[in-house]
């Protein structure tokens, strides 16, 4: 696209296909060789047929003289090489009619027979092709200045879906000696060397693990980029450069090594491509727009600069330049809007506008449509316009975070301030505080032997006394883990509490009410040796959830490995902002070490101990309480001594 902005669009798409029957290939085979066994043979062909066609191309000028060009390489599902070239001619050698056509290639009779004949019934051919039934349906249709009819149409042919998901990324032999031989798979001229654009002091600087930070700090050439340093080639001289940034490659080179711009001493030509900018990045992609009109920039602030008037954001100094549009368009969808929507719909809108159509100034935007964005909450609290204000801004930040934005985004987050706790609620407190209560969990509590009465009288002592603490129920199969757990749910639940249930294993997860796997809960990592980091936004609805949270339960434990548990401390610690086991949240571990240990690949007994609960640091810290009688099997007293004995090993 950089060759295209500097040169126009191309004017000949040019392929090369390879050819096993090419009497290079065929005089080198063996006798009884084929194609097929030599892709060593095969790719060194053509590739030498490619530079020679390139050769042409460039240095002979079949097609005239070149201005850019830009060939791949790709491999077909057959295994042979085929190349593609976009060329993009010089000015006086334009194709610009007809003959200019002819003079490179032509255009004769379809091969497969297109336009086909109108057929009443499929009826088979004499070479055993059949003529499927078109009908002259009296439609047309015109593509470029053509008007086409069923008689153009291709076979329909039905999705296979077999096919679809069994295709996959295969290495043809020819690739395979192709990449082996180190031959290019690409190639431009002239050559495109990327730009990065970053707000002030936001460059990337590489650290290597040997550096001490204090002396990169201290190297004033490892802040250097190609854009500071562009800023101060056009402050060296009283009227600039006169280029743009994407222009001023073709004058410079960059050198890597000194971080610097330096004369061309010959005519290389080298096409400078700015680092695309999403409009949603803001400041940056604003910093963008400068870069691509403003010739000669000396510095940030000589952008920010607006006949004399120093503007705060790039957004504000953009639109007083007039770079950007104002926002007429916006406005008046909103003004219809006001008219025909109700107010949910009309936030709703409010934030698609924030999001995709970038407004230049949100707030005033919030300021103009408050009333009609507020207008079913003015009836709810008449007499309070703090907290219509407060439930207005908490529904549009509530639409911007499904969408993975806030108010803050868009210089907004002033909106947030002094909120209620009962308003601050996403959507995932609300939910859980309103799920309801299984009646089985409920009755439950009355049912409790008297080993689970002891553990559950513990932890519901922990709740109401806001003790934190961290408990291991330990029970073989049959001992009324789940039953426990089905109590304290209920429980905590009819206090108004929040309580995240979890397991390691789908299965065990479904046994407890809205109970998900801990994976999915936390986003604990799969990969824990890349990091042990969960996914989770501290700023984001998940983390508000866990927050809030009173009681976390963790079925089947013993199963899993000791880094996952480890990672669930770290984020609360991260979150609640606290020193202590798990920040002081209550959590209940479950599971029996007597029975399945965490899968290690390939590894002994020995290993699949050492990477579980009992062998981390937490364990010691817990509070274990222990079930003995297996209510499951009650009625058979000797299996379940034999099941405790056959866990004991």
């Amino acid at each position: 696209m950089a060759l295209v902005q500097r040169y126009r669009k191309p004017d000949l798409f040019v392929t090369m296909t390879c050819n096993v029957n090419w009497p290079e290939i065929k005089q080198e085979f063996a006798v009884g060789e084929e194609a097929q066994n030599r892709p060593d043979l095969v790719s060194r062909i053509f590739r030498a047929k490619l530079l020679a066609l390139k050769k042409q191309i460039m240095e002979k000028h079949v097609f005239g003289e070149v201005a850019a060009m830009i060939y791949v390489v790709e491999f077909q599902k057959r295994g042979l090489p085929h190349a593609h070239f976009l060329i993009i001619l010089k000015p006086a050698f334009k194709i610009k009619s007809p003959a200019d056509y002819d003079r490179f290639g032509s255009a004769n009779h379809c091969k497969y027979g297109y336009p086909k004949k109108f057929c009443v019934e499929t009826t088979n051919s004499l070479d055993g092709y059949p003529f499927y039934r078109r009908r002259d349906t009296g439609e047309t249709f015109p593509i470029c200045r053509a008007a086409l009819d069923n008689r153009w149409d291709g076979e329909q042919r039905p999705v296979d879906e077999i096919d679809q998901y069994q295709s996959d990324r295969w290495v043809s032999p020819c690739e395979a000696a192709w990449r082996i031989f180190g031959f290019d798979l690409y190639e431009m001229h002239p050559a495109v060397l990327p730009l990065q654009i970053h707000l002030p002091n936001m460059q990337k600087i590489q650290i290597r693990p040997y550096e001490h930070l204090d002396a990169v700090l201290a190297n004033e050439k490892r802040s250097r980029t190609p854009l500071t340093e562009f800023f101060k080639a056009n402050a060296a001289t009283p009227d600039g450069t006169g280029f743009l940034y994407g222009q001023f490659t073709e004058k410079c080179r960059w050198d890597t090594s000194a971080k610097e711009w330096l004369q061309r001493k010959n005519k290389t030509v080298v096409v400078g491509r700015l680092a695309f900018v999403a409009p949603a990045e803001g400041e940056r992609y604003f910093l963008r727009l400068f870069l691509v009109h403003v010739r000669s920039p000396k510095s940030f602030e000589d952008l920010l600069t607006v006949d004399g008037y120093r503007c705060a954001t790039f957004q504000e100094a953009a639109l007083k330049r007039g770079l950007l549009e104002e926002d007429d368009v916006v406005d008046l969808c909103l003004a219809e809007a006001c008219e025909v929507k109700m107010p949910a719909a009309l936030r709703r809108l409010f934030t698609t506008i924030l999001i995709f159509c970038q407004p230049s100034d949100p707030n005033a935007m919030w300021l103009k449509y408050y009333a009609a964005l507020s207008e079913d909450y003015k009836h709810q609290f008449p007499d309070s316009e703090s907290k219509v204000k407060q439930l207005t801004a908490r529904s549009v930040e509530q639409y911007l975070e499904a969408m993975g934005k806030s108010l803050k985004a868009f210089g907004l987050e002033h909106l947030n301030e002094a909120q209620d706790a009962e308003i601050t609620r996403t959507k995932d407190i609300l939910y859980a505080l309103d799920a309801p209560i299984p009646d089985h969990c409920i009755t439950c509590r009355g049912s409790l032997n008297p080993a689970q009465q002891l553990a559950f009288d513990c932890i519901i002592d922990h709740v109401k006394q806001k003790k934190h603490g961290a408990f291991f129920i330990d029970g073989p199969g049959g001992t009324g883990k789940t039953f426990l757990y089905n109590a304290l749910y209920a429980e905590v639940c009819l206090m108004d509490k929040i309580v995240l249930a979890t397991a390691t294993s789908g299965n065990a997860a479904a046994n407890i009410p809205f109970g998900r796997t801990a994976h999915s809960r936390f986003k604990i990592p799969i990969d824990i040796d890349a990091s042990l980091a969960c996914d989770v936004p501290k700023q984001g609805s998940l983390a508000a959830l866990i927050q809030e949270t009173t009681l976390i339960i963790w079925d089947e434990a013993s199963m899993e490995r000791k880094e996952n548990v480890e990672s669930l401390d770290l984020l609360l610690r991260d979150l609640c902002d606290e020193k202590l086991l798990f920040s002081g949240k209550l959590i209940v571990f479950g599971g029996d070490v007597r029975q399945v240990l965490p899968v290690v690949p390939r590894q002994k007994q020995r290993e699949a101990v050492a990477v579980s609960l009992v062998s981390s640091g937490i364990w010691p810290q817990l509070t274990k309480f222990r079930l003995m009688e297996n209510i499951r099997a009650r009625d058979d007293p000797e299996l379940s001594v034999f099941l405790l004995a056959l866990g004991y090993g």
